[in-house]
């Protein structure tokens, strides 16, 4: 499985519904902040909770993907018993260990500035 950020008025979509019938609806999302240069990184993990937001002004795009990846990486390995390490997964995996996967595959692929 492959995950690709999916850019939408300002802000950037990662859609996880293709993984399977039990992520249908989930989702991370990087949404502009009121203030010029800083991001809003939220999430929807779990179905039926309320979308989660991970810090009001995150500075940077980038800065705010990666952080909203490594928490939804922590998140569902800790709710559904993956190791939170997984690079890897077959493709008859279950959804959530595709998912660890693809989302360590986005943050190792991700631009990086030093």
């Amino acid at each position: 499985m492959q995950l690709s950020w999916i850019e939408r008025d300002g802000a950037s979509l990662l859609d996880l519904s293709g993984a399977g019938p039990a992520a249908a609806g989930l989702y991370l999302a990087v949404k502009p902040h009121p203030e010029e240069g800083y991001f809003r990184p939220v999430c929807l993990l779990v179905p039926g909770e309320e979308e989660r937001e991970l810090g009001d002004g995150v500075l940077g795009m980038e800065h705010a993907r990666d952080t909203i990846v490594k928490y939804a990486i922590q998140v569902l390995a800790a709710k559904h018993g993956v190791p939170p390490d997984l690079r890897w997964a077959d493709d008859d995996a279950p959804w959530t260990e595709r998912t660890v996967a693809a989302l360590w595959g986005l943050l190792e692929a991700a631009p990086h500035t030093r």
